[in-house]
């Protein structure tokens, strides 16, 4: 699919794609590069819980910006050239919040990760769309209709089924996954934010940047030697969560924040997965019935999101869908 219009010689009425919603956001664009960021970010999250054990968490970081600049460094100086960082003019504070954001919801993870499975961590993530989707109205100013909003509880229903009552919520450790949630729902909103001033390229660099920034002056004091196989790990780790971190900026900058938001869903999915082969970590029967509503809600969302893109703009809802 293209984001242009149809052109003048178009029949009446034209069936618009859903990239063509208001202000120029692409829908399912966005909605395709959310998904594919947490397919990666759910690869990243596995090579992190599996070195947390080791590493601190300030030399995980670390890694992470180094590596995930030899990604991103390229691709922005492809689209952006000698004027990339002359694009950072008046968003400053904007990219300076989305990077700090971002480096607390990853150390927050990392803490949460030395003691909780993959599922359970992501469960307890899922409460970032909610944030999200109440606070994009007052702070970004989106509509957020009903088919939304009971598409993202029904999503937190099958988040509390995955989680069983006396579960993961109550382990002194997710108090550090309850943390990262908060961190990670308003760095999406800074990255919507950020994402609309300046290219999505220039966001994800500057984030990797303010990260190494941050674990630079401490890596020093508990740096522990790598092997060469762990220095393997760690690198990887750096590069797939730069490319996941490009794609997640993408989609905020195509589409609203609390349409994309709820896709987040998908991690249970690969977290089900990857921990289960990786860990051992063999899901309860709960996890398949929480899957399954999870699943169930995003398609709901594409579905939506799809029967809007077909309305005339005159007939579209004025608070969303």
């Amino acid at each position: 699919m293209t984001a242009s219009s149809p052109g003048p010689e178009a029949p009446p009425n034209p069936v618009p794609p859903a990239e063509t919603a208001s202000r120029g956001d692409a829908p399912l664009r966005g909605i395709g590069f959310m998904l594919l960021a947490v397919a990666l970010f759910s690869v990243m999250d596995t090579l992190a819980k599996a070195l947390t054990t080791t590493f601190p968490v300030v030399q995980i970081l670390l890694f992470r910006a180094l590596a995930a600049l030899l990604v991103l460094l390229p691709l922005a100086w492809r689209w952006g050239g000698t004027a990339l960082f002359r694009q950072v003019r008046g968003a400053e504070m904007k990219l300076v919040l989305a990077g700090l954001l971002g480096a607390g919801a990853l150390s927050s993870f990392l803490m949460a990760w030395r003691e909780l499975p993959l599922v359970e961590v992501g469960a307890i993530l899922f409460a970032a769309p909610l944030i999200v989707t109440a606070l994009s109205v007052p702070l970004l100013r989106e509509p957020v209709g009903i088919h939304r909003w009971s598409a993202v509880l029904i999503g937190f229903v099958g988040v509390l089924i995955v989680l069983r009552p006396g579960g993961a919520v109550f382990v002194p450790a997710a108090l550090w996954a309850v943390l990262g949630a908060l961190f990670y729902a308003l760095w999406m909103i800074s990255l919507r934010s950020a994402g609309k001033a300046v290219p999505p390229h220039l966001v994800a660099v500057t984030n990797a940047l303010i990260m190494l920034a941050l674990a630079l002056p401490v890596v020093a004091w508990v740096w522990v030697p790598p092997t060469v196989g762990q220095g393997a790990a760690l690198v990887s780790l750096g590069i797939v969560g730069g490319l996941a971190q490009f794609c997640l900026v993408r989609a905020f900058s195509l589409a609203p924040a609390a349409l994309v938001a709820p896709f987040d869903y998908s991690y249970i999915i690969y977290g089900t997965v990857l921990g289960y082969v990786v860990f051992g970590d063999f899901p309860a029967a709960s996890t398949w019935i929480g899957v399954v509503l999870l699943t169930g809600s995003g398609l709901y969302t594409i579905h939506r999101e799809r029967v809007r893109a077909r309305r005339p703009p005159a007939t579209r809802p004025i608070m969303g869908k």
